[in-house]
């Protein structure tokens, strides 16, 4: 595990000017600055970090929250007062003098930018670390016109509270917008949202489309939740009613991305395909998969948005909405394929890519348990194409059936999709117990040496 959650990229040749690159610099220390704040948060001993005390079982902490609800608060820190009653102290409180630090570093960014639009919202974010109101900040992010830097900052993803999938974690990025890359990405978001529209009538879960904005960027800086996981994407807001109401910001870290194809993607496809199979494939087709594989998995996070799913589905929802989504976005390729934007090998490239991403998550979960919910959901989809008849293991995986390995792509998305608009926590329990077993990623062990 890194020590310390951050993670600088060595990025060459920005097309920034020089009050760019200080606006820049001061973002990047106001995101280093949220990293001793995480590691506040995190504790991979227990499934609910530090965010409740140690001694307090799911049931106390339920029945609490039944006479407090900020115990269960996103933006809360659960500790014991007096007589040992379990109390919920707000974040901007409880880190008071470690945020009046970022937000400093906020307003200097402010000051620095000529962007008038970044400067508000650098603002707004400044207030929002020292008030708790995250909401307005977020919404003027939302409403405001793509500007080439970027920041995330402050507590966001539940990643880390595994007793609940409640509780948000400090992180924080800074990216520069890749132009061509952005533009390459959304020909691809659109046809996806087109046949959405085709599908489904506007009532039915396609209701903010239109507001979706989307972005690759080359990333400066992971820190917090962000550099253990080493992410390559995210989705902004997380909330259900601000996405319906405001819509969301989906952005491709192809930094991290380019690092994670070259010491874990790339080698792994080395190591579990069959040597005679390998030929077929170019490293650049296999990263342009990989790239995909991402770029999908967001695309379907913006079409499978339930209000209510998470209440329903509890601490499992986000094994479940997480596969979901790449599963949900590889099976839209075929009208890509039909229409010619994408060619049959580049279809196969992603799902080949899928395949070695599984055991990169695998690989990242003995380490970093916040990624668990990734590790789970591949080994559910890996046990379904083995059942289906669509992966063979014999001196590695050899010739994969594609038609089978998509068959099995659209019965999975259907079944998932299902557990998301309308399952239970029960049900979502019961999918997981029938093909969560990691004993696919384990037959691999010999051939993963090595790999990090």
């Amino acid at each position: 595990m890194i020590k310390t959650p951050i993670v600088k990229f060595n990025i060459k040749d920005l097309d920034l000017t020089t009050s760019e690159k200080k606006v820049a610099q001061t973002l990047m220390k106001a995101a280093e600055s949220i990293a001793p704040i995480y590691e506040k948060q995190e504790n991979h001993e227990f499934p609910g970090a530090n965010f409740y005390p140690h001694d307090a079982t799911k049931e106390e902490i339920e029945k609490a929250a039944e006479k407090n609800p900020g115990i269960l608060n996103p933006y809360t820190m659960v500790e014991r007062g007096a007589g040992g009653k379990l109390i919920a102290i707000p974040y901007h409180v409880k880190f008071k003098s470690q945020l009046g630090k970022t937000s400093k570093l906020l307003e200097a960014a402010a000051k620095l930018t000529k962007n008038h639009d970044l400067a508000h919202r650098l603002h707004l974010q400044a207030h929002s670390l020292l008030d708790g109101n995250y909401e307005l900040s977020d919404i003027y992010w939302l409403s405001m016109k793509p500007y080439k830097i970027d920041i995330a900052i402050g507590p966001i993803d539940r990643l880390d509270d595994k007793l609940f999938f409640k509780k948000a974690s400090y992180e924080a990025w800074v990216g520069i917008m890749d132009e061509e890359a952005t533009q390459k990405a959304k020909i691809i978001q659109q046809e996806i949202y087109d046949v959405r529209r085709k599908i489904f009538s506007s009532s039915q879960k396609a209701d903010f489309l239109d507001k979706t904005k989307l972005r690759v960027d080359k990333t400066l800086i992971f820190s917090g939740l962000f550099a253990r996981g080493m992410f390559t994407s995210n989705s902004l807001p997380v909330d259900p009613n601000l996405m319906e109401k405001y819509g969301i910001e989906i952005t491709f870290f192809d930094s991290s991305l380019d690092v994670k194809f070259a010491k874990q993607h790339y080698p792994i496809f080395q190591s579990v395909f069959e040597k005679e199979f390998q030929k077929d494939y170019s490293k650049e087709v296999l990263r342009e998969g990989s790239f995909r594989n991402v770029l999908l998995h967001e695309i379907g996070h913006s079409l499978l948005r339930y209000k209510d799913s998470e209440e329903r589905l509890k601490e499992l929802f986000p094994v479940i909405d997480e596969l979901a989504a790449t599963i949900y976005g590889i099976k839209s390729c075929a009208s890509l394929v039909l229409k010619g934007i994408m060619t049959e090998q580049e279809l196969e490239a992603i799902m080949i890519m899928f395949i070695c991403r599984a055991f990169t998550w695998w690989l990242d979960s003995q380490t970093q348990p916040s990624v668990e919910p990734f590790a789970l959901g591949h080994a559910i989809a890996l046990n379904y194409f083995l059942a289906a008849g669509a992966l063979q293991e014999q001196n590695g995986i050899s010739w994969p059936n594609f038609s089978k390995m998509f068959m099995a792509i659209e019965e999975l998305s259907n079944g998932l999709e299902a557990l998301i608009s309308l399952g239970s926590r029960s049900d979502a329990k019961y999918f997981i117990d029938k093909y969560g077993s990691f004993m696919i990623y384990s037959s691999f062990v010999n051939r993963l040496k090595g790999l990090k």
